[in-house]
């Protein structure tokens, strides 16, 4: 066996950025072989992966991006904070990007099988781990198709706390093009970042949601014994209504103007464009750790 070399060992390491002792027994073991090194202590970084499965990872950062046919947004995590800002996370996050760009994926098993140079995401988030000994996972993705008609706005909100995409459709020759919707689109995904719809509108929402609003507003009329039995079902009905606006995206007033809300916001942006449609046909929001 080839007599191991503090360059081998400093090449090693800078392949991989794990520590020198176990560049070097690593090194040991493969009897010097570099490339075969690098995949021993990526095997080993998957074995941390293992131990650390019963680790909460609450940090990290959502990413988003598009090309023209395509928007899209995932959440990508770390156990701690300070791993989520370093230098390493913000580059996988990158290649993420571009291998979700380049390939087709419809879900997050999709993308860990996406290529990355010589190897798949999942090799590639591997390879991190080796290097920081840290629990690192993608949590969700979502994507969109943009077809004609079609345009998004993608936004990064303070370093990926937060991750929008929204997605108007229009019909017509919009004034100032294309990149006119585009702006409209992120007028709306400003919006979705600081109010956190659940729904386009009340069709969208979770029957448990809206049965969980309707028990809390049958208590409300009963306990005020303000309410006739025979309009009891009447008001109930009108509170829950008036609390679920809170949820949907189109009633919800709008981020900067309480006076507004959003149905009224895309009305005055389809007229400023002379479109004779504009809708939000499709959002993405994802929040680090929620």
């Amino acid at each position: 066996m080839a007599a191991i070399t503090a360059q081998m060992v400093n090449s090693l390491r800078e392949k991989t950025g794990v520590g020198m002792m176990k560049c070097k027994e690593a090194l040991v073991s493969c009897e010097g072989d570099i490339e075969k090194a690098v995949e021993l202590l990526r095997k080993q970084g998957a074995a941390v992966a293992a131990k650390r499965a019963d680790k909460e990872a609450k940090e990290g950062a959502a990413f988003v991006g598009s090309t023209d046919s395509k928007a899209f947004a995932f959440e990508l995590t770390s156990e701690t904070d300070f791993v989520s800002k370093s230098d390493d996370f913000g580059k996988l996050g990158s290649d993420i990007i571009e291998a979700i760009k380049a390939h087709d994926a419809a879900s997050v098993e999709d993308v860990l099988k996406l290529p990355v140079g010589s190897l798949t995401v999942a090799g590639r988030i591997e390879e991190v781990l080796a290097k920081i000994g840290e629990k690192i996972e993608i949590r969700r993705f979502a994507s969109t198709p943009i077809g004609a008609g079609e345009a998004i706005a993608s936004y990064s909100h303070m370093g990926g706390k937060i991750g929008t995409v929204v997605k108007l459709a229009y019909e017509g020759t919009p004034n100032g093009g294309k990149e006119a919707v585009q702006a409209s689109a992120k007028i709306i995904a400003l919006h979705v970042t600081a109010s956190n719809p659940m729904a386009l509108d009340e069709s969208g929402l979770a029957p448990e949601l809206i049965a969980k609003e309707r028990e809390i507003a049958k208590e409300q009329v009963v306990n005020e014994g303000k309410t006739k039995a025979e309009f009891l079902d009447r008001a109930v009905e009108g509170r829950v209504k008036k609390a679920l606006k809170q949820f949907c995206l189109l009633d919800q007033e709008f981020y900067i103007d309480s006076k507004k809300i959003v149905r009224d916001v895309l009305a005055e942006e389809q007229k400023k464009l002379g479109v004779s449609k504009l809708a939000v046909a499709q959002f993405i929001r994802f929040e680090k750790g929620k």
